[in-house]
């Protein structure tokens, strides 16, 4: 087959992208309109996700980008790490259009803590420093950190959101010790 000539990878934003994996791709056809393969069914099933910065400094940009996204054909939402969950009021107008999944950060300790709050779009509250501060000890902070995360799965199980994911740098123990936590 013969392909349309290659662009720059910045003449593709993201809601292109998605876009071209639903209208092509998933349909069966590369970008250029021929069949991706021989055989009966060539169509991909890709699940397309996004994902959403609740703590934007500018939200309405960030939820403009999100509505071209999500009218581009994206099947699902995944947030940056929140600490706030006020800050997810701005998804409820989706919660119903397609599943939302809340990110949460598992800190290491206090260090952590102020290295996130330094991140563009990470908010990282008072109270949490002030949790994590009454501990001197890096251990006692990390247990800290991780009830801080359980409390979290435990409000967005709650809330009736539609999932969530963790993330915690360089190590998977601090996962554990959340999914450890007597979470129901």
């Amino acid at each position: 087959p013969t392909y349309p000539r290659s662009s720059a990878v910045f003449d593709l934003d993201s809601s292109a992208l998605i876009r071209y994996v639903q209208q092509y791709l998933n349909a069966g056809v590369d970008f250029g309109g021929q069949p991706l393969g021989l055989h009966n069914d060539p169509r991909t099933r890709f699940t397309v996700g996004t994902g959403f910065e609740p703590e934007a400094l500018d939200l309405a940009g960030e939820m403009a980008k999100l509505e071209r996204k999500l009218e581009a054909g994206a099947d699902y939402i995944m947030t940056q790490p929140v600490f706030r969950n006020e800050a997810l009021a701005a998804l409820e107008p989706f919660r119903q259009q397609v599943p939302v999944l809340v990110g949460v950060l598992v800190l290491a300790n206090l260090e952590h803590a102020r290295r996130m709050a330094a991140v563009p779009g990470v908010v990282v509250p008072d109270e949490i420093f002030a949790r994590l501060e009454k501990y001197e000890k890096a251990e006692d902070q990390a247990a800290a950190a991780a009830e801080l995360a359980a409390e979290q799965v435990r409000w967005i199980k709650k809330e009736g959101w539609a999932g969530l994911y963790l993330m915690s740098p360089a190590t998977q123990s601090r996962i554990i010790d959340v999914l450890g936590s007597g979470l129901p």
